[in-house]
């Protein structure tokens, strides 16, 4: 089957090609993509950063929703015309790219999307299962203290989630203070600039747990600075440089560190229908979140934006 994607080719190039997709099998699904999420180890890959991890070119894409178009002779769970959230597969996998215009999955590989008045770009659900994953392993307790680092997109999905959970605080440290508001919103009882000497000392080794997800140094030690001896720092974020940190600082306190991401759960898949739910009832909500929205011949735009950080930029969206 003949279709078209987005392909990375290097530093700040990408461009529509035309690919070759399977047929779907007997336990597959044909689906063509309305949406698909960027996230940021896609700007990483625009970026031409993507190197050590997969040569160049090659075409991703895995945050992805569209309506099912063709179904197997076995498949039982979902019918065509019916909208569906895709997991992510390997790059390289034939038709699992979703920064393309069709995809091909098992049909254990599709979650169903009811048909809402959610509109369809604030229907990209992979990273609200990644944010649910963070919570559901994060080991926070009934009426834990919790400081979240970071009030970027995932950040701020986790404030909504966390919200509805049993913390008993929740304080959220970032430097942009339009983030820190929206964190305010979704309900952080507390919200602090955590640039360079606005941090009161008086916060030191407070927390029971912390999450981080702002992915660099200085977030990561605001992290060990602020979780109590014994207590749990989450690392949520994907760092993609090295850090140097004091190990004899982690000994001394017994910090508990947990790297939380979709590899780590070999029932990650199982997290796609509840976070349908949770997306469906308001607990999570990509509407405040999502800044860009273009379609795949004018993805270069939201990349940029991205990557530059320019015109308020949180998260984008191609559409098909």
């Amino acid at each position: 089957m003949k279709t078209e994607g987005l392909w990375y080719l290097g530093e700040r190039k990408i461009e529509i090609r035309a690919l070759e997709i399977p047929e779907p099998g007997p336990e597959e699904v044909s689906v063509a993509l309305e949406v698909c999420g960027i996230c940021g180890w896609d700007i990483l890959s625009f970026n031409g950063r993507f190197s050590r991890y997969h040569p160049y070119p090659f075409i991703a894409g895995h945050e992805g929703v569209g309506r099912v178009e063709r179904v197997g002779e076995k498949v039982r769970s979902v019918r065509p015309g019916q909208r569906v959230a895709m997991q992510e597969v390997p790059i390289g996998t034939p038709g699992g790219a979703l920064m393309a215009r069709h995809a091909v999955r098992n049909e254990r590989q599709v979650a169903a999307i009811p048909e809402s008045r959610i509109p369809v770009q604030h229907w990209i659900v992979e990273p609200v299962v990644c944010v649910l994953n963070g919570i559901l392993f994060s080991g926070i307790q009934p009426g834990d203290r919790v400081a979240l680092v970071g009030a970027g997109y995932m950040g701020l999905l986790f404030v909504q989630g966390l919200n509805r959970s049993l913390v008993g605080s929740l304080t959220v440290f970032d430097i942009d203070s339009r983030r820190l508001e929206l964190a305010s919103r979704f309900g952080a009882r507390e919200i602090i600039d955590s640039r360079a000497g606005r941090i009161s000392e008086a916060l030191n080794k407070q927390f029971d747990v912390v999450v981080e997800t702002a992915a660099t140094g200085e977030s990561m030690n605001l992290a060990f600075s602020l979780v109590k001896p014994g207590g749990i720092v989450e690392n949520f974020a994907w760092h993609h440089h090295s850090h140097t940190f004091d190990l004899d600082d982690w000994h001394r306190n017994g910090t508990r560190i947990l790297n939380i991401q979709p590899g780590m759960n070999p029932h990650f898949g199982d997290l796609y229908p509840r976070t349908i739910t949770l997306m469906e009832n308001g607990t999570f909500s990509n509407e405040p979140l999502v800044t860009h929205v273009e379609k795949i011949e004018k993805a270069y735009q939201i990349f940029s934006a991205a990557a530059d950080k320019t015109g308020g930029y949180m998260k984008g969206v191609v559409t098909f």
